[in-house]
């Protein structure tokens, strides 16, 4: 069975019995090239862990287990970033959390993957649940984003919110958070994914202002990672990289990694997105009862469809509008944004109690 048909089986939700085939196949790839078993025993133990998770099969996490231990790199120096990002997430979902650490201590500083800290975030609090988002406040440095009538930066709000978010998510609900940016910096969008990758958390929540050159334009949307035949058939291009037929020729496990994981984080991308888009509505109208309700979107935000976790995108409210752009100058109106998206994000991501 050739990898692309092993990766559109379950990405479908079907099992087929060529998949132990071919992770037979992988199992004998490269003993003389270190790097290349690696890869091979790395994919393996994602198609048995994929095919676990769907088919619940106990054995199947357990042989996903054995090959991620056998992937594991003796150093890790001359492991890619997103190799080891990639095994790192894998090892923590079958449990082996200090293996997973090990692999990505030799590459943190290179890859840019060591979480940061949102301000006042007790370590005791956030360590209490095992729950974890990564917050990424859109824009900033050189990058203002949109500006409003009376000049507020899209930036200045997005760092603000995610902050407030941030602590809310901690202090209140006990949440591991990690900020993409934590004070007015350029981070590339690649940098950004790359690290929430790096801290295999349960949802990606991006924090932006909506802007529209009709200045009327108002309200509040949500976007989450789209699940449609268009990034079927993206992904389908894509798969041509993988293996066919010769299981030893080159591929990116990395975007295998994505492939397998895409359709599944689609959909639960869009459960949170929907959930957030009800909270902020709910408590925005209670200040500000004829907001517009804009809706939850599906779309391929380059740090939605690169983020290997559930991601949403929220649309604070339109910034080029004159009186929406003095709602987001409010700090009160920043603390019913940052405590709706908070109070979603508790209520649907596991685990919380």
């Amino acid at each position: 069975m050739e990898a692309r048909a092993a990766v559109a089986a379950l990405r479908g939700g079907r099992v087929e019995q060529g998949v132990d085939e071919l992770v037979q196949r992988l199992s004998l790839v490269g003993p003389e090239d270190p790097a290349r078993r690696r890869s091979a025993m790395l994919l393996a133990g994602a198609l048995l862990l994929e095919r676990s998770d769907r088919m619940h099969d106990a054995r199947d996490r357990s042989r996903a287990r054995d090959y991620l231990i056998a992937a594991s790199p003796a150093g890790g120096s001359d492991v890619s970033c997103d190799e080891a990002t990639s095994l790192a997430a894998l090892l923590e979902r079958v449990g082996e959390h200090g293996r997973a650490q090990a692999v990505l201590g030799p590459v943190r500083s290179r890859c840019g993957v060591e979480p940061a800290r949102p301000s006042a975030m007790p370590a005791r609090v956030a360590e209490a649940r095992h729950r974890r988002v990564v917050i990424d406040a859109g824009h900033g440095g050189s990058d203002p984003g949109a500006i409003g009538p009376t000049g507020l930066k899209e930036s200045e709000v997005t760092l603000d919110v995610a902050r407030r978010l941030a602590d809310r998510l901690a202090l209140r609900y006990g949440f591991q958070v990690a900020l993409t940016r934590d004070s007015d910096l350029f981070v590339p969008l690649e940098q950004r994914a790359s690290h929430a990758n790096g801290t295999t958390a349960d949802l990606f929540v991006s924090i932006h202002c909506n802007a529209a050159t009709n200045r009327e334009a108002r309200g509040i949307s949500t976007f989450a990672l789209e699940d449609s035949p268009r990034v079927a058939a993206r992904l389908t291009a894509r798969e041509g990289e993988l293996v066919d037929g010769d299981v030893g020729g080159a591929w990116d496990v990395s975007r295998i990694l994505a492939d397998l994981s895409l359709s599944r984080h689609g959909r639960d991308s869009l459960g949170y997105a929907s959930a957030i888009q009800r909270a902020l509505l709910q408590d925005v109208r209670l200040l500000y009862p004829q907001v517009e309700d804009m809706g939850v979107h599906p779309a391929r935000f380059h740090v939605l469809v690169t983020t290997r976790m559930p991601a949403v995108l929220v649309e604070l409210s339109f910034i080029s509008n004159a009186a929406e752009e003095q709602r987001l100058r409010s700090d009160g109106y920043r603390d019913v944004l940052a405590g709706s998206i908070a109070r979603a994000i508790d209520e649907h991501v596991p685990g919380g109690g």
